[in-house]
């Protein structure tokens, strides 16, 4: 396959949102989902807002919602296979003249760059909320804000560098769900949850100190970007994942 028709896979895996067969069944679907995270989104800042006024806030604590992150990586995988037995498309993707390798890989590179977009978008979010606490409400600077930016940034190649790991697990979790594996199921994701909840501690050993931000900001130098070879691995365990994935696709398929 040419990388023209590779990107063309990507795109279109890219643009295609949810499943339409669940759209037609009830089209308030969408905008009930979209409501319900507008009203969390408005608690937490809300919430946010109550202790900052009442200065028991620490602006880099903001960053708190990158514990939800690892599990909406999950779902996202997941649902980027599944669409295609809710939409009843699953035997047209299959069929198409490109290799499981190919089909799977597209779908695993639109979850990422989705991924990309939307932790980019919240780290631009989450910044222009500290600067207008800052603004504000009395107690807190721009080097509050600044050093919210800097503890964020970490947390960013985190999620941007390490998600291909969990992206092509969840993938591969779903595939399985769709093979004679399937009795499985249930035991990887027991797993995978149970795994997730000691995620952020193994953050320690890619990160040469927790407070890098910090140091950074006190002009001390130190390391921004996690562990390089911890990069490398993702993206080279992220590939076997997929391979699998696609393997069991070709071999193991229980429609």
């Amino acid at each position: 396959m040419s990388l023209r028709m590779f990107l063309s896979l990507v795109h279109h895996e890219w643009k295609l949102k949810g499943s339409w067969r669940k759209l037609d069944r009830s089209q308030g679907f969408g905008y009930g989902r979209t409501i319900y995270f507008v009203l969390l989104a408005l608690v937490a800042v809300g919430v946010a807002s109550y202790f900052a006024i009442h200065g028991q806030l620490k602006l880099p604590q903001l960053w708190g919602v990158a514990i939800g992150f690892p599990y909406m990586l999950v779902v996202m995988g997941v649902l980027m296979l599944r669409r295609e037995w809710e939409n009843g498309t699953f035997g047209w993707w299959l069929t198409l003249p490109y290799s499981r390798l190919s089909l799977v890989g597209a779908k695993f590179f639109a979850a990422w760059l989705r991924t990309v977009a939307v932790s980019s978008c919240v780290y631009v979010l989450i910044s222009l909320f500290a600067g207008i606490i800052a603004l504000l409400v009395k107690g807190y600077s721009s080097e509050d804000v600044w050093l919210t930016m800097l503890t964020g940034l970490p947390l960013l190649v985190i999620v941007i560098g390490f998600s291909p790991f969990i992206l092509s697990l969840s993938l591969l979790l779903a595939t399985i769900h769709y093979t004679t594996l399937r009795p499985l199921s249930p035991i990887l994701w027991v797993v995978i949850i149970g795994g997730l909840s000691t995620f952020y501690s193994g953050f320690q050993t890619f990160i040469p100190g927790y407070h890098v931000a910090h140091r950074l900001f006190n002009d001390q130098p130190g390391l921004l970007v996690p562990n390089l070879w911890a990069l490398l691995i993702s993206w080279i365990v992220a590939y076997l994942f997929i391979r699998i994935a696609a393997y069991l696709l070709e071999r193991k398929l229980s429609i």
